[in-house]
């Protein structure tokens, strides 16, 4: 190689070292603050404060209460109909007890009697002696009181057939009256206990049927209030999952950030070390090359006889 070549290699490996010693400097500085940071780089344990959300689940059912405790017994206030009752035959009135005896029939006959016994006296007075009007007069009076005897009887009888009748009548109407008012009576009675009963019945079914919705709305109550409990603490466990998983990948993250920072520096500190070796090397080539050439240059120097004397003068030593 000429001495201008090896000039001109040497000004090259030059030019730019500046530069390349910035360079070369504040990437080493860098890769130094990013290992320290990438030493440095700790793992948590993201999954370390997770806490058990069912570890405070309660039982609902624990509480419920039983409504049927409190029940009525709707029988035991229903009343005695039958009570009140009256005894209507009670009531009854004997209507041939006041039956009297009839006596105008016999008045009469005895007014009838009389009269007769004075009109035949009266007529067959002239026509017999006073002792013929007297036998007369018994005979006639005899058989006039036998017919009015048998008169008066006759009416006597009937009248009191008649009263028999209608005191047998009303003896009938009065027993048909407490038959059908003791009979009403026992309808009413008997009406008024199906109705109490039909009404207990009724009180107690509704009451039967209320506490046994009360407790089935209770215990579904407890069932959703379990339920959304344990939902409760599984959605929480889950959510402490995510944002645990979630530490865990922003960690993984920004570890590979800075792996990828720590190589992108290695490789920046690199290049920055070849670039400067490259220059050196250049320089020193340069160099080398130019001793190179100055030594040919000498050589064929002291060939020549101006050369050696030269050189003689120069080193004192004769050529």
């Amino acid at each position: 190689m000429s001495v201008l070549g090896s000039l001109t290699q040497m000004v090259g490996g030059l030019i730019g070292g500046r530069q390349r010693r910035n360079e070369q400097r504040n990437a080493k500085n860098q890769l130094q603050a990013d290992m320290q940071a990438f030493r440095g780089f700790e793992f948590e344990n993201t999954f370390a404060n997770l806490t058990n959300p069912a570890a405070n689940l309660t039982t609902p059912a624990a509480s419920l209460t039983n409504p049927a405790a409190n029940l009525t017994n709707f029988a035991a206030g229903l009343q005695n109909t039958a009570v009140g009752a009256q005894n209507f035959a009670s009531q009854m009135e004997n209507t041939a007890e006041d039956l009297t005896v009839d006596q105008r029939a016999a008045e009469f006959a005895a007014q009838q009697q009389q009269q007769g016994l004075s009109n035949v006296l009266a007529g067959a007075r002239g026509a017999a002696g006073s002792s013929g009007i007297a036998a007369l007069a018994q005979t006639l009076a005899g058989q006039q009181s036998q017919n009015l005897q048998a008169a008066s009887a006759s009416i006597g009888q009937q009248e009191a057939a008649n009263r028999r009748i209608a005191a047998q009548q009303g003896s009938q109407i009065q027993q048909a009256i407490a038959a059908e008012s003791s009979a009403n009576q026992a309808r009413a009675i008997q009406q008024g206990s199906q109705n109490q009963i039909l009404a207990a019945q009724m009180a107690s079914s509704n009451q039967m049927a209320g506490v046994d919705i009360a407790q089935q709305n209770q215990i579904l109550a407890a069932q959703q209030a379990q339920a959304n409990q344990r939902l409760g603490a599984e959605m929480g466990f889950q959510g402490q999952l995510y944002t645990a998983r979630g530490a865990q990948a922003q960690q993984q993250s920004e570890f590979d950030r800075q792996s990828t920072l720590l190589g992108l520096t290695l490789s920046r500190k690199g290049q920055a070390d070849q670039a400067r070796f490259d220059a050196r090397q250049e320089v020193l080539g340069g160099l080398g090359g130019f001793f190179d050439a100055g030594e040919d240059f000498l050589v064929a120097l002291a060939g020549s006889q101006g050369g050696q004397a030269a050189m003689s003068a120069a080193t004192g030593v004769p050529m």
